[in-house]
């Protein structure tokens, strides 16, 4: 028997030896090699600051809140600022973007309005030409454990969260080797008088090792290996790493989905400003969560959360980290957390669909899971939450009521997208009347006929052929067309009514349907369909003469396409959402350049904007020029397919162009035209932005002519005595049936030419 028992004692050692080997092997290998899966970050488009930029006082302040910037009397450092009136005064973070360092700088900034006015540094820096706020987060790509972290080296931890943590979590921390047994001793008297657990004997390295390795069992085996491993790690690495470790891995709160882990992350969770920003009752409040994420959450439970902050303070007294005057102070104040933690990754659905769909070209799914990739978008944060809190209300307004004794359908649907009208970077997008619709994203994926959105193309088609201009006669008459087979099409008007002869200008800007046609049938449908697609159009319609009135099936998006490069003077830049994306230390991975073509000579251009303004001026959009009367000149069109089923416009001014479509979902008549649904729509918006006035010049080869407002084809029988003046291709006269240029002296014609050119 004494034989049996010694061979079994044998065999017990050995495992133990080869457990306490692998512990060893186990820690020494991937403590060496630990990395932690970091989200990809996402960015939005910075506020850049500079003299003339486009923003107002409150639209910066709104800015900086979001930021988690304090408002202070008095700015002293990074992150603070003070607004008064139109005066701001602010101290930036700096960045590190990925087309280099943004330095931290202190600004006075001067606004007259809706503009930046002047921007001063200090005496020694003087005037500032640019500086770039740092991007807000919008959103994050996780990995699927729903960790989030903001890795920091320990040298970048403040002292006093440092001292804070040791003074209550194991002040004993430099003198021990990974397990305490003064510690657990005086935690069993401790818990012992008190007739219950109220103090744990867990050093750091433990308490590291249980978030890294273990579960949370309380079972005998767990206990005696995490001891062996805390041994294990303090055998082969220095305080300082296992220290950095803790600090960045210790869990801290849960977001949601997302689990808090680090006081880097957690200081931005519950105060919205970066660790090196927070005071010491802040950092002592942080350095308290470790005993109890949940119990002593300072939102849920702020009073618990202001006992153990002050519990934390003694004890960093008591160890002589700080004064007896710094404690007394640190206590009295405020728990200071924001209100609520800063969403992200839901709050701009529609947008993040168009950045996956960049993104998914380039990186795989686990990358931007894993590897804390950083991915700076173009999306405008300004533009964005302004159109989310017009469109349901503007929506609302026009929406037809559902007759009585009718049963009432879904609610009329919108998606919305808006670009920088010169690069085609996509500044808002909505998928949905509803501001954060995380469902059928309407602005990539509803494809619907267009309707009159087409008739630029139409136009630009005919004045590219160097055979015709905005004087060209066209006949707005009844028509038949023959098509394949016996089948034929007669296209009307939209009131019914027909108009004869009609200028090539006034047909677009009355969106006049049979002239259209007459211009169309001309120039040839095919040439029609190239220019859709010079303009951007992916698909390649069949050239049916239909094609002319819109029967072209396009997302909002497409549209948007198509009219940035109307707005970008014929030169094609696809649209972007990703700017350029870098490593989590700031090395450049790629840059989504803007890639630009010339489609369009710029004469053509010209003149069909010419004729575009007009829509606002005397077309379709008439209606809203009171409305818009600060913004004007700008050029637009409406659309409006058949039997009511969708309203659209698209419009564009100097900095912005923007696509509203309005529609069912089960097709059925929204009883809107483009006049009266979307374009009201697009004026509230476009209007809250204070889109800017077009700035269109005169090429060098187009000269203005005078016309009858009346268009005749023959004859003698133009009226003179009510012109108009326009532009014309040098080298191409206009018809002398309703040319009034005859007799006008060169001086005359000059100075009405001076009057036409617009702002």
């Amino acid at each position: 028997m004494g034989w049996l028992i010694r061979r079994l004692l044998i065999v017990l050692v050995a495992a133990i030896a080869i457990w306490c080997v692998w512990i060893d092997y186990k820690i020494r290998r991937d403590f060496s090699a630990l990395q932690w899966a970091l989200p990809a970050r996402l960015y939005a488009r910075p506020v850049e600051l500079y003299a003339g930029a486009h923003l107002s006082a409150a639209e910066l302040t709104d800015t900086l809140q979001r930021l988690g910037y304090r408002e202070t009397n008095q700015v002293a450092g990074p992150g603070e600022y003070n607004a008064n009136g139109s005066r701001v005064r602010l101290w930036t973070r700096g960045f590190s973007f990925w087309d280099g360092d943004e330095p931290s700088i202190y600004a006075d900034i001067d606004f007259l309005g809706r503009r930046i006015n002047s921007l001063r540094g200090n005496q020694a820096t003087g005037d500032i030409a640019l500086a770039r706020l740092e991007p807000v987060e919008i959103a994050q790509i996780n990995p699927d454990t729903g960790e989030d972290r903001l890795p920091l080296a320990l040298s970048d931890v403040p002292t006093d969260l440092v001292n804070a943590v040791i003074a209550v979590e194991d002040h004993r921390f430099y003198n021990h080797f990974g397990v305490d047994p003064i510690g657990i001793a005086r935690a069993f008297v401790t818990n012992l008088r008190a007739g219950g657990i109220v103090q744990g004997g867990s050093t750091l390295t433990q308490q590291l090792i249980k978030n890294l390795y273990l579960t949370e069992d309380q079972t005998l085996r767990r206990k005696i290996e995490e001891a062996l491993m805390a041994l294990a790690l303090e055998l082969h690495f220095s305080k300082d790493e296992i220290l950095g470790a803790y600090m960045n891995e210790i869990f801290l709160g849960q977001d949601g989905n997302r689990a808090i882990h680090g006081f880097a992350l957690a200081a931005e969770h519950y105060f919205g400003r970066p660790l090196d920003e927070l005071d010491l009752d802040e950092l002592a409040l942080l350095a308290g969560l470790p005993r109890g994420a949940s119990y002593y959450h300072p939102r849920r439970n702020p009073q618990r959360a202001t006992d153990r902050r002050n519990v934390v303070l003694a004890q960093m007294m008591n160890q002589g980290f700080i004064s007896q005057q710094q404690m007394e102070l640190a206590q009295k104040q405020e728990l200071g957390v924001s209100a609520r933690p800063t969403q992200r990754g839901s709050g701009y659905p529609a947008f993040m669909d168009l950045v996956r769909d960049d993104l998914s070209r380039d990186y795989d799914a686990d990358a931007l899971q894993t590897e804390g990739l950083r991915i700076f978008t173009t999306l405008d944060l300004r533009v964005q939450n302004t159109m989310e809190a017009a469109l349901n209300d503007a929506v609302a307004a026009v929406e037809v009521p559902t007759a009585p004794g009718q049963t009432a359908g879904a609610p009329l649907e919108a998606a919305m997208v808006i670009t920088d009208a010169s690069t085609g970077d996509i500044r808002a997008v909505a998928g949905s009347r509803r501001p954060g619709y995380t469902g059928f994203n309407r602005a990539l994926r509803a494809v619907r006929p267009v309707g009159s959105l087409v008739k630029p193309a139409v136009m630009l088609t005919a004045l590219e052929s160097g055979r015709y201009n905005l004087a060209s006669v066209l006949n707005d008459s009844p028509v038949t067309i023959k098509l394949d087979g016996n089948n034929t099409w007669s296209p009307r008007n939209y009131d019914n009514q027909t108009y004869g002869d009609v200028y090539l200008y006034d047909a677009l800007q009355r969106s006049l349907n049979l002239a259209t046609v007459d211009i169309g049938m001309q120039v040839g449908v095919p040439e029609v369909v190239s220019t859709l697609r010079e303009l951007g159009l992916a698909s390649n319609p069949p050239p049916y003469p239909s094609v002319l009135l819109g029967a072209v099936n396009m997302s909002p998006l497409d549209v948007a396409q198509m009219y940035q490069t109307l707005a970008s003077n014929g030169f094609r830049s696809p649209l972007r959402a990703v700017e350029a994306v870098t490593t989590g230390t700031g090395e450049r991975l790629a840059r989504y350049g803007i890639e630009t073509e010339q489609v369009a000579d710029p004469t053509s251009m010209y003149l069909l904007e010419w004729a575009m303004q007009g829509v606002f001026e005397r077309g379709t959009a008439r209606n809203m020029m009171s409305r818009l009367d600060r913004n004007l000149p700008l050029a637009g069109k409406t659309g409006t397919t058949n039997d009511l089923r969708d309203s659209w416009f698209a419009g564009y001014g100097s900095d912005l162009a923007g696509v509203v479509w309005l529609g069912h979902d089960d097709n059925r008549d929204t009883g809107l035209t483009g006049s009266s649904g979307a374009l009201r729509v697009w004026t509230d918006i476009m209007s809250r932005l204070d889109i800017q006035p077009r700035q269109s010049f005169a090429p060098a080869d187009v000269v203005f002519q005078r016309v009858a407002q009346q268009a005749i084809r023959t004859g003698n029988g133009r009226d003179c005595s009510d012109t108009i003046m326009l532009p014309i291709r040098q080298g191409q006269m206009t018809d002398p049936a309703t040319s009034c240029d005859n007799n006008d002296s060169l001086l005359d014609r000059l100075i009405d030419r001076v009057r036409n050119i617009r702002p």
